[in-house]
């Protein structure tokens, strides 16, 4: 026993003298004997008196490797363990602490009923730290126990200093008894490698391709899963020697997504595999002249298949490069510009996708079907049948009115048609005013030279009277065989109705379209638009004779030029392709109509019309870089009537866009790691019609962890960019974006693969290492854990509270001892008085 102030103690030679010179005066002196050793007790507290006494009651943190790397039996086995540690305690402490990167608190599920721990996944750590499980738990010791620490893990570690561990624990004289316990096997199945391609489109699937090495068959369970979710879960069969599993993914994120998998069999262990790829959106230039709402089912399977969806004609004149397909639905395509056409075609050789859908607009035109826009699509309009050819009726106002500008501009625009006739087509020009006459009668354009004479030669003269010369040109053009019969009537006055609308209606029961060109604003616009809409053809209305060639040009080229043929048709599958994977087309309900295309030499028909005539549907070819193709039906309700409804229709469309997608890129970008350094080094080639950046654009490196940092590119050779950034040891994806969208430096990701994915086995030597080291044991059995081994904890007990409640207890007896006697003759002395 030691005095924290001795010097205290020669004062207890006070109440020592204090009893002394009383003793004699007092009768009662045990009181006086319990008060001096009362005072004295007081005195020796304020000593502040220490005893040593030894102490060997131990504290027991059990740490327990629940990482990645030890397998759920492994587990199971640890947790038993520490469960009897538990119950064999008697009066030592003992602490269960799971650990993976760090040290972790028990979870309520794992203390329901008998200790059993789980496994940690993959995605809630990045591997095994022994150092920090081993200096983190020192805080949890409570005083005066003899620390002791048991680890009970494979030894695996791949983060952190065991070494450093080591010497804190010898400094600080704890011993760590270590029990290996059975990591994951290492696998009898080898990985030889992984395709993925590097970058797709969002909704799109995606293929992987994994190659292996199976010691024998046996059956195994691909799993794959990306951004939280499961994507796919298949059984495969696996035969001895080297395999290649294959799977097909679908994302509809954009950005950089890691994808991570695992192939498992029931006897030769699993496969893991993680990447990262990067998904961009497909953005798509729709240009289409169906009145609004028709297309609207086919608008809806494009942006279900998460698609971007631009309608601005206007783009045709910028960057194209911005879209991934250009769709052009329904257009006639000689309203399209000569620079605009070549704009598409030198799209589509860097790449683009180009996909024409038909449509009634479709006209033939045979002088102009080679240019830049044809060449690059791979089937080029039919000429309509040229044995029967087209007949045409021009009925021309020569009325005094028309005299002038009128008259001149009428016989130019009739000469314009003859030009743009064939041999094997028939023509006529019937003149009025108020009677009627052939200036040219119906004939064979063949003398062209002629036509053209006689239509020079017509005069202007006299009124107007329009009903009984469209009689007579409907009676003339009747008996003709040709495919198409088309009548135009022009006139800049007002005439009389007669039976003119009975005529039209009669003509469109056989065929024959009439439309109807009014100059100036006195004629009857509502009679003219009636005969024109009840025929089936079109009215056209002109306060100047200016545009009076074109739009008569026009017209007679949209109805004699037509290779529409409407008629029900069943599609054939004439070439088995993916795009026409899992649409059910054997059964596809039949069309409505077509426009009769002829497929070019090198283009793949996948689809076509009949047996017979082998007429294409669809058809497509690779042209530069790029895709095109034509469907020749159109995709409303028009033709395609019955396949709006049809439970394919959004799975074929979706195909056909996917497949014609831009699949190249204006630059190439690379993301990988300096394992020596730590860094994280990204690279950019950009390909050499991209346009370089002024100034270098800011790159942002997201990672695991909350990593958010700038990285610096560099511009390191012509037209190469570099940029490197520290990033240590984290593991996980990481993302590089630039601060605005750049097609040439797109976003980029790495996916570090976790190191728990390599640990397999149990590191004996580590373990054993461990224990020699700090004085404790390797695979102690369970009597031996709370064996102190010959250690003592000599544990300092302050007694000064006890000589206060020494000194407390002894004053209250002294006072006990004086009032003793009064009670005692108060209690007894009535009863004795009694008696």
């Amino acid at each position: 026993m030691t005095f924290t102030h001795p010097w205290l103690l020669l004062l207890l030679i006070l109440p020592g003298a204090w009893v002394a010179l009383s003793w004699r005066s007092t009768r009662r002196r045990v009181p006086l004997v319990l008060k001096g050793l009362s005072l004295a007790a007081i005195l020796g507290a304020f000593a502040e008196p220490v005893m040593i006494l030894p102490q060997t009651k131990i504290a027991e943190v059990v740490l327990i490797d629940t990482s990645a790397s030890i397998d759920a039996r492994a587990l199971q086995s640890a947790s038993a363990t520490a469960q009897t540690i538990l119950e064999r305690k008697g009066r030592n402490w003992v602490k269960i602490v799971p650990f993976e990167n760090g040290i972790r608190n028990l979870r309520p599920a794992e203390l329901a009923g008998s200790l059993h721990l789980e496994p940690v996944s993959l995605e809630q750590t990045t591997g095994t730290n022994l150092e920090a499980a081993l200096t983190g738990s020192m805080a949890a010791i409570p005083a005066g126990y003899l620390p002791r620490l048991l680890l009970i893990s494979d030894g695996n570690e791949n983060e952190g200093s065991t070494v450093r561990a080591i010497a804190q624990m010898q400094s600080l004289q704890v011993p760590v008894d270590t029990i290996p316990v059975g990591g994951k096997p290492g696998p009898e199945l080898r990985l030889e490698s992984v395709s993925l391609p590097q970058e797709a489109y969002s909704g799109e699937e995606i293929p992987l391709a994994i190659d292996l090495t199976a010691p024998a068959a046996t059956s195994a369970v691909l799993d794959i899963h990306a951004e939280n979710k499961v994507l796919g879960h298949q059984t495969v069969d696996l035969h001895a020697g080297r395999n290649t599993v294959r799977a097909n993914v679908r994302i509809k994120s954009s950005g950089i997504a890691g994808i991570a998998g695992k192939l498992t069999t029931p006897a030769q262990g699993e496969v893991r595999f993680e990447d990262a790829i990067r998904l961009r959106r497909a953005r798509v230039l729709y240009l289409s002249d169906d009145p609004a709402g028709a297309d609207s089912n086919l608008l809806s399977a494009l942006t279900q298949a998460n698609m971007e969806i631009s309608r601005d004609a206007g783009e045709l004149d910028k960057d194209l490069s911005a879209f991934e397909l250009v769709i052009l639905n329904n257009l006639d395509l000689n309203s399209i510009s000569l620079a605009r056409k070549a704009k598409l075609e030198e799209y589509v050789k860097n790449g683009g996708g180009l996909l024409l859908i038909g449509g009634e607009r479709q006209v033939y035109k045979e002088d102009k079907q080679m240019d830049a826009l044809d060449r690059a699509l791979p089937a080029k309009l039919a000429p309509p049948d040229i044995p029967k050819g087209t007949c045409v009726a021009l009925i021309i106002d020569k009325s005094s009115s028309m005299e002038g500008r009128k008259i001149e501009l009428a016989r130019l625009s009739a000469i314009g048609v003859v030009d743009h006739l064939r041999p094997s087509d028939t023509i006529g020009v019937l003149i009025f005013d108020n009677s009627f006459q052939w200036a040219v009668p119906m004939r064979r354009a063949e003398d062209k030279s002629l036509i053209k004479r006689l239509i020079s030669g017509i005069t202007p003269d006299g009124g107007t009277q329009i009903a009984p010369a469209l009689t007579e040109a409907y009676h003339r053009v009747v008996p003709s065989n040709a495919t198409y019969k088309h009548i135009v009537l022009l006139t800049d006055g007002i005439s009389e109705e007669g039976d003119s609308i009975d005529l039209a209606r009669e003509a469109a029961q056989h065929d024959i379209t009439i439309s109807t060109v009014g100059l100036g604003q006195d004629v009857n616009r509502s009679y003219l638009e009636k005969v024109a809409a009840t025929s089936g053809g079109r009215s056209y209305f002109l306060n100047e004779p200016a545009g009076l060639e074109q739009i008569l040009l026009k017209d007679v080229e949209t109805y004699s030029g037509s290779t529409a043929i409407e008629k029900a048709l069943t599609p054939i599958v004439a070439e088995k392709s993916d795009v026409l994977e899992n649409v059910d087309m054997e059964n596809a309900p039949p069309l409505r109509g077509y426009a009769r295309f002829i497929a070019k030499p090198g283009a793949d028909t996948l689809l076509a019309i009949n047996k017979a005539r082998r007429d294409p549907l669809y058809v497509r070819w690779q042209y530069g870089l790029g895709r095109a193709a034509v469907f020749t039906s159109d995709a409303k309700s028009r033709w395609a009537q019955a396949w709006v409804s049809w439970p394919g229709f959004d799975k074929f469309w979706t195909n056909l866009a996917r497949d014609l997608l831009l699949h190249t890129t204006p630059s190439e970008a690379v993301a990988g790691y300096d394992s020596a350094n730590g860094d994280l080094i990204v690279s950019y080639r950009l390909a050499s019609e991209t346009r370089e950046p002024a100034p270098n654009p800011v790159l942002y490196v997201l990672g695991p962890k909350g990593f958010h940092e700038t990285i610096e590119l560099k511009k390191s050779a012509d037209r190469f960019y570099q940029g490197r950034l520290h990033v240590g040891a984290l593991t996980g994806l990481f993302r590089v974006r630039p601060e605005t969208e750049s097609p040439a430096f797109p976003e980029i990701g790495l996916y570090r693969n976790q190191p728990e994915l390599d640990d397999r086995g149990v590191n004996d030597s580590l373990l054993k290492e461990i224990s020699q080291a700090t004085g404790g044991r390797y695979n102690p059995t369970l009597s031996e854990v709370f064996d102190t081994g010959g250690r003592r904890n000599w544990v300092s007990w302050q007694l000064w509270p006890a000589c206060l409640a020494f000194a407390v207890a002894l004053g209250i007896a002294e006072l006990i001892a004086r009032k003793w006697s009064g009670l005692i003759g108060r209690v007894f002395r009535p009863a004795l008085r009694a008696a």
